[in-house]
């Protein structure tokens, strides 16, 4: 039902008089009369008196009068919270593990901000296990992991690469050192790790940001992404260690088979394997 019938009504019904209306309305009294009839076929019954002089409504009319009333107002409502709603940015949200954070996305940020220029970007820090979580109910639109997802329900990109140096507070490593920090760069490096070093870390994270700060602080030694450590190696505040274990780590771009905005993820992958 048109909302027009139900401001027809409700202006007939105030004005007592069909004419009043229509000049109320910029309409024909014609108009005002058919809205009418088709309100009260609609409803199959009558609902204004029509006496000489004098136009009330029906017991049938006084009871929609309160209701038309309402369509009114909740249409009117509707408009103004779809029109806001119309106007508000879509959100799209990615995740990083926090070693691929510290390694490589936290000095590419602004770049991926001005992509999405006109969206609300959403970006946070977080386990693996909880990456995978918030995928699987497409609260994230896509996460940056070292490791893919081996899942057929998931698509894994290789964008590039980052480097890793084992670095310390002195210019050699013992094995036997009580002050090794552990940065967990994933699962394959876990395993290098484990076939490289016999050593038992005193420290254990996730995150380089705090192995650096260790090491600055107390001294000790960890693998940390080299862009992060360049500067301090420069001052001679910290010193690059050779070392057998791999040093180049992959950073994979992970999303749902489903999910939305393919052609910004394209664009994405693109200016991350480009700012290598």
């Amino acid at each position: 039902m048109d909302i027009k019938i139900f401001k027809t009504f409700v202006a007939v019904a105030d004005n007592k008089h069909f004419g009043r209306a229509a000049e109320q309305l910029y309409i024909t009294q014609a108009a005002v009369s058919a809205r009418i009839k088709q309100l009260e076929e609609f409803y199959t019954s009558p609902l204004f008196i029509r006496e000489k002089n004098n136009l009330t409504l029906t017991p049938a009319g006084e009871s929609l009068l309160p209701f038309a009333h309402l369509v009114i107002e909740q249409v009117e409502q509707s408009k103004v919270v779809v029109n806001l709603a119309s106007q508000q940015k879509v959100n799209f949200n990615m995740a990083a593990t926090p070693n691929v954070w510290d390694a490589f996305l936290s000095r590419r940020v602004s770049d991926i901000d001005d992509l999405f220029d006109g969206m609300v970007v959403g970006t946070e820090i977080s386990v693996r296990e909880a990456i995978q979580r918030k995928l699987d109910d497409k609260s994230l639109n896509l996460a940056f992991l070292t490791d893919p997802i081996k899942d057929s329900d998931f698509i894994n990109t290789l964008i590039g690469y980052f480097d890793i140096s084992l670095v310390g507070s002195h210019q050699t490593f013992s094995e036997s050192s009580e002050r090794y920090i552990y940065v967990d760069w994933g699962i394959t490096f876990a395993k290098e790790h484990a076939t490289t070093h016999k050593v038992f870390p005193a420290h254990r994270t996730s995150t380089a940001s705090i192995a650096l700060e260790l090491i600055l602080t107390n001294g000790g030694f960890a693998y940390l992404p080299t862009e992060l450590v360049a500067d301090h190696i420069e001052s001679g505040s910290i010193f690059n260690i050779e070392s057998s274990l791999q040093l180049k780590r992959p950073i994979y771009l992970t999303q749902r088979k489903s999910t939305p905005h393919s052609d910004l993820t394209c664009k994405l992958t693109e200016l991350l394997s480009t700012s290598q």
